[in-house]
């Protein structure tokens, strides 16, 4: 019972560390930090608080959330907001889009934990190819754009990002590929 305690715990207790103020600084000094180490760890965490989340919750949540569309519509409104240049400048410099930061990203893992499951194989192979297009685009706007997207951020760490965002999008590619050629199902939960 105690280490089933402890389990349940560790999500928030990763939480409020990411959310200690000489934390913050450290992971948003730099927009690669920021957008690859910051923002997936605070999924991280909801999709760990989503797998701790008891029985009857997620009984309750089912009808709202039937084949995880919900779910998943909630995922990428979330995404596509974090993605956009201003939500970062605003993590940054503005308290209140920190606190909506560490608030929605948790919802987010939340929901992509309760409804990546209930997906059929399509649908997540159509999310999963998003995913792949979205790190591609981004990378290539974020390396080719001649000004910087992001007022907080100098173009020296746009065009890191980039770079950074063009290689995951491209490893991502070859293993999804390698996994679909071998055999193997596409991520299962």
């Amino acid at each position: 019972m105690l280490l089933k305690i402890k389990q349940e715990w560790l999500p928030l207790a990763a939480w409020f560390i990411l959310a200690l103020p000489p934390m913050q600084r450290f992971l948003e000094q730099s927009m690669v930090t920021h957008m690859l180490v910051q923002i997936p760890m605070l999924i991280i965490i909801g999709w760990m608080i989503g797998k701790t989340l008891p029985a009857e919750w997620k009984a309750k949540i089912a009808p709202w959330n039937r084949w995880g569309i919900t779910g998943m519509a909630l995922t990428i409104v979330i995404m596509a907001y974090w993605m956009l240049p201003r939500s970062l400048d605003g993590a940054v410099s503005e308290w209140y889009f920190e606190v909506l930061k560490f608030i929605t990203l948790p919802v987010m893992g939340i929901a992509l934990n309760l409804s990546w499951p209930l997906l059929n194989s399509i649908a997540r192979g159509v999310l999963m190819l998003e995913f792949w297009a979205t790190l591609m685009r981004l990378g290539w706007l974020y390396l080719d754009l001649p000004d910087r997207l992001c007022a907080n951020y100098l173009l020296s760490d746009q065009r890191i990002l980039g770079q950074l965002l063009l290689l995951g999008g491209s490893a991502y590619a070859i293993s999804w590929t390698l996994r679909i050629m071998f055999g193997t199902k596409i991520i299962k939960a």
